[in-house]
């Protein structure tokens, strides 16, 4: 049996055509996403996500196969996130299908994003107390209050920056930029 040289990449990959129906996986999809290539063969490449992924899935074959050029997108299935990346296949100027590459995000990406998302409720809290304290100020003024205050919120805006900064790593993480 011929193999195909996507056969031998270890990222998961799936090939259709124009009318996105599945023409080949490779065997890392195979095992990835537990279904082989002869039971699937000629369905509809979205038939193998559900909800959002199957969105995505439609949507990047429809750009693609449009003449849109490649289309990149995230997806989850189970545990595991990946970020999709989908090229066409062209013929003589005519588009003759799609290869979808998925790269595994990274889980210290995921660590960052949680991380990050684990940061506000707090920060919004101290927010919330720091705007409470400087409403008791504004009743009984004191120099010495106000400055602390002042130095709070001075490190509640830096801690706002770090957590945009800790979203902007973990995008870029898990987007393999």
């Amino acid at each position: 049996m011929a193999r195909s040289l996507l056969d031998y990449l270890d990222a998961p990959v799936l090939v259709g055509d124009p009318d996105g129906r599945i023409v080949h996986l490779n065997p890392a999809f195979e095992s990835r996403f537990d279904v082989s290539l002869q039971s699937v063969r000629g369905g509809l490449m979205a038939s193998l996500f559900e909800g959002g992924p199957r969105e995505a899935v439609l949507r990047a074959v429809a750009e693609v196969c449009g003449g849109a050029g490649s289309s990149r997108f995230k997806l989850r299935e189970g545990d595991l996130g990946y970020t999709a990346v989908a090229s066409p296949i062209s013929s003589d100027e005519n588009r003759i299908g799609v290869v979808i590459l998925l790269r595994e995000e990274s889980a210290s990406g995921r660590r960052i994003s949680k991380c990050a998302k684990e940061l506000q409720p707090p920060l919004d809290e101290l927010t919330r107390c720091l705007g409470k304290l400087s409403g008791q100020l504004e009743i009984e003024p004191s120099v010495g209050p106000r400055a602390i205050l002042e130095d709070a919120s001075g490190l509640v805006e830096q801690l706002r920056k770090l957590v945009g900064e800790l979203e902007s790593l973990a995008a870029r993480s898990t987007s393999g930029g």
